[in-house]
């Protein structure tokens, strides 16, 4: 058990698509246990803005939540057309110095996300992000994760296409070795396999934070309020699920 209620991820959509996919959360407790739900964006405007507070609205945190999502927190810094996370972690979608206007492939999914933290941190009681609020995994609370990377390094074999069954069961086991429990769910879809493996890396930051790693530049934040750059959650590069101590 852990002190914080619960351990939260969101693998996040695009909110621009013409017809928007709810975004798929699970939540793990101290035990283990998984339950997925879905969060809803708020409608975009017609210049392709987002309510903050209707943003904070809809992806509320509890007191003592930490969350991991799937989705860039901030931009490049100036200059830059792909922050030094995305590069090292080599995640398809890349994120520019500006807000990219949606169109082209994950630029409304970019925006999406740079958007959601902005709103959170503004308006969700200032929850700590690493670097810019804390220098240490075990006291931040708002995080980002690519789970593609951490796949790649949990795998001791292909684990096949995401998206087909085989691979769905491999990643589904990959977490239940690490402890996870899926309460009554099946084989989960591929959304819901990432979101449950954001939470695995919330989780760990309490409980095994010497697993975790952070890669890139730190946080950090303009005098306009504007985030750039931010580290992503990976687990340290040797470590394997093993079962936890119960």
């Amino acid at each position: 058990m852990t002190d914080a209620l619960r351990f939260v991820g969101w693998d996040l959509t695009d909110p621009f698509a013409r017809a928007p996919r709810p975004v798929d959360e699970a939540t793990v407790d101290g035990d283990g246990r998984v339950r997925f739900s879905q969060r809803v964006w708020p409608k975009a405007n017609a210049r392709h803005g987002l309510d903050p507070h209707a943003l904070a609205e809809a992806f509320a945190i509890q007191p003592g939540d930490v969350v991991v999502v799937d989705g860039p927190q901030a931009l490049a810094n100036p200059g830059a057309r792909v922050r030094d996370a995305e590069r090292k972690l080599r995640a398809p979608g890349r994120t520019p110095d500006v807000l990219p206007v949606p169109g082209a492939p994950f630029s409304g999914f970019v925006r999406g996300s740079v958007l959601l933290f902005a709103a959170l941190r503004a308006h969700s009681q200032k929850v700590p992000m690493l670097d810019l609020d804390t220098p240490t995994l075990p006291q931040a609370r708002l995080f980002e994760a690519f789970p593609g990377a951490t796949w790649r390094t949990l795998a001791v074999e292909k684990l096949g296409a995401k998206a087909s069954p085989e691979g769905r069961a491999r990643r589904q086991a990959l977490l239940e070795s690490a402890g996870l429990r899926f309460m009554g769910t099946g084989t989960c879809t591929h959304d819901q396999l990432d979101a449950a493996l954001c939470a695995w890396l919330g989780w760990l930051t309490r409980t095994r934070p010497g697993d975790v790693t952070a890669v890139g530049l730190p946080l950090t934040e303009d005098a306009d309020g504007t985030l750039r750059e931010g580290r992503i959650l990976d687990l340290d590069p040797g470590v394997q699920a093993a079962p936890r101590q119960r």
